[in-house]
């Protein structure tokens, strides 16, 4: 649905609901009671005028935003955000994110990777709500030993160990054939993270990779993978289920460029067919 059709239905529904609730009682009950209803109900009114002018005071500070977004001109809101966020300093959650995701539909890591560097003077906390975003920079770019820089320094930072975060660590510790640096931490993610899709990862590079490379991990690292899918099968008890389960995270960049992993991954757990991770 477009924008504009959203903005207007969302300002007829609450103008319907307007209408509904102070006309309803004149029509039915009739004008005294229905004074003595908006002189005890008029907060109410008050409060449904207070959410249609706040959303479409958003909207219509935000339009030229929305429209460059229905057309998908991401070179346009690319140049439109800059000027937002690094010309007009303004440092939002909404607006980096968004900026972040431009870079990357456009295949231009090194811009997310710039901003990384300008957030860290100037708005460290944003930089660390993003840091999965920074560091899948750093790994499309190549760059692994900043990616696992950068990973190392939000674990150190954060008393909330991020499961995608260090699936991402692991991936780029691979990448540069730092197994045992790796295995301990993907036995960890594949004994205990909380997300079946890293869960069911974590197993897939454990026995395809750490069983090959870590020998005197070999046994530990099947263990753990055995775990990981008897974790998952009984969260996701089938292919339907876990078809279910990325549907619902498919929407994110991190797991949209691990398509081919994650079909691996599914395989491996359900099918038992032979499986290749590659790193």
């Amino acid at each position: 649905m477009k924008f504009k059709s959203i903005f207007i239905l969302f300002n007829a529904v609450i103008l319907l609901s307007f209408c509904f609730v102070f006309a309803m009682p004149f029509f039915a009950l009739g004008a005294e009671f229905a004074l003595s209803f908006w002189k005890t109900s008029w907060p109410l009114g008050l409060l449904l005028l207070i959410i249609l002018t706040g959303f479409d005071v958003f909207f219509m500070t935000n339009v030229k935003l929305f429209e460059l977004l229905e057309r998908e001109d991401w070179p346009a809101l690319v140049q439109y955000l800059e000027d937002r966020v690094l010309k007009q300093h303004r440092y939002t959650q909404r607006l980096v994110k968004l900026l972040i995701h431009s870079y990357l539909v456009m295949s231009d890591p090194q811009s997310v990777i710039t901003l990384e560097v300008k957030l860290k003077k100037e708005n460290p906390k944003l930089l660390r709500k993003n840091t999965l975003l920074f560091g899948l920079s750093h790994v499309l770019k190549g760059d692994h030993v900043g990616a696992v820089t950068l990973f190392l320094e939000q674990e150190k930072n954060s008393n909330h160990a991020n499961d995608w975060e260090q699936w991402y660590l692991c991936f780029a510790l691979l990448l540069q054939q730092k197994f045992t640096d790796a295995a301990d931490r993907l036995i960890v993610l594949a004994q205990h993270s909380k997300d079946s899709l890293v869960c069911a990862l974590s197993a897939l590079f454990l026995q395809d990779t750490i069983v090959k490379a870590v020998p005197e991990k070999a046994i530990e690292a099947k263990q753990a993978a055995e775990t990981a899918k008897q974790r998952i099968k009984r969260a996701l008890p089938d292919l339907k289920a876990w078809n279910k389960e990325l549907g619902k995270a498919q929407g994110e960049i991190h797991v949209i460029i691990l398509a081919k992993s994650l079909e691996d991954a599914a395989r491996y757990i359900y099918e038992e067919e032979p499986h290749h991770a590659h790193v």
